[in-house]
């Protein structure tokens, strides 16, 4: 079975291993536009009696079956995955989706722009070189997260909002929600091997590399687009720095020194998003450089620095 027709198989027959009351439902199974242009099948079904329609990706399953799996096997744990995500959905109708409602779980994503013009043409962002900034609100039921929702133009029609004031509450909110991280790299290397290190203000001065994120090792590069974080940075370490997108979720630092290659450090930046990044999780080939002086990012090079902050709303 060949993969559309495989997407087409589980839009016939997912309801046939579905409870009695989901029979009315419509059942969507159609390709979704996610991170850096990657096309993933998605399986929708509303739940009976909620404003909510949990999603569940398909592409995995695909695998499975091409691996001998048989039909009737994943189209059981599919309807299984999907029972779970409807056991985890929030208990509350559409009216608790409005601004004031939502305002303080929105928080700012990091993606690379020149790879998500499509997307970036439906949503509220901000540009900074070849990186855009867009914005998703969690959702939340009994402090437990079932999921995110990525914020459209609609959103500010319905919200009656604009991008700056959207901007604006989701920083706010973001430093709530998953306060920064800055650390050497080698307390994040003790801290992923389980050894308990004390970080001083020594082991700071004498560190070459950092890394930035946040509390939940999840989307932290977008602090990349706060000022005052980059600021702080800067006073850290000193001065001016650069900037090294490891992923999505985190980036590293290290001092500016005259005598690096900046053509080096792209090379290393490639090589890892090639060898241990998923291409939904990449961030940028180049490297970036702060100014503590003029508190712009652009990007390096290993001639002229290329100065001044590119802004678009």
């Amino acid at each position: 079975m060949e993969y559309k027709e495989f997407m087409e198989e589980v839009e016939r027959h997912i309801k046939e291993y579905l409870p009695e009351k989901w029979k009315n439902e419509e059942v969507s199974v159609r390709q979704q536009l996610k991170n850096n242009g990657i096309q993933l099948y998605g399986m929708s079904i509303r739940i009976p009696g909620s404003d909510l329609t949990p999603q569940i990706y398909l592409d995995n399953a695909y695998q499975s079956y091409s691996m001998g799996v048989s039909m009737e096997e994943i189209l059981k744990k599919l309807a299984e995955q999907y029972l779970q995500s409807v056991e985890a959905a929030p208990k509350f109708g559409i009216h608790k989706f409005d601004y004031e409602n939502l305002k303080d779980s929105l928080f700012m994503c990091a993606i690379n722009a020149d790879k998500n013009r499509e997307l970036l043409s439906s949503v509220p962002h901000q540009i900074v070189e070849d990186l855009a900034v867009v914005y998703r609100y969690l959702i939340e039921e009994d402090g437990g997260i079932f999921g995110t929702v990525l914020v459209n133009n609609d959103h500010l029609k319905l919200w009656n909002i604009d991008s700056e004031m959207l901007h604006e509450q989701a920083e706010k909110s973001m430093k709530q929600l998953m306060p920064y991280e800055f650390h050497s790299m080698d307390y994040v290397i003790a801290d992923m091997m389980g050894c308990s290190i004390e970080e001083s203000q020594l082991s700071m001065e004498n560190s070459f590399m950092f890394v930035l994120s946040n509390s939940k090792k999840w989307q932290g590069a977008s602090y990349l687009f706060c000022p005052d974080v980059l600021e702080a940075v800067s006073k850290d370490l000193g001065g001016n720095y650069l900037i090294l997108p490891s992923s999505i979720h985190e980036l590293v630092v290290i001092r500016e020194e005259k005598e690096r290659e900046i053509e080096d450090l792209k090379d290393i930046v490639c090589d890892i998003n090639q060898s241990q990044v998923d291409e939904e999780e990449r961030l940028s080939n180049e490297v970036y450089r702060y100014d503590a002086e003029t508190g712009s990012i652009s990007m390096a090079s290993d001639g002229e620095m290329q100065q001044g902050m590119h802004l678009e709303m």
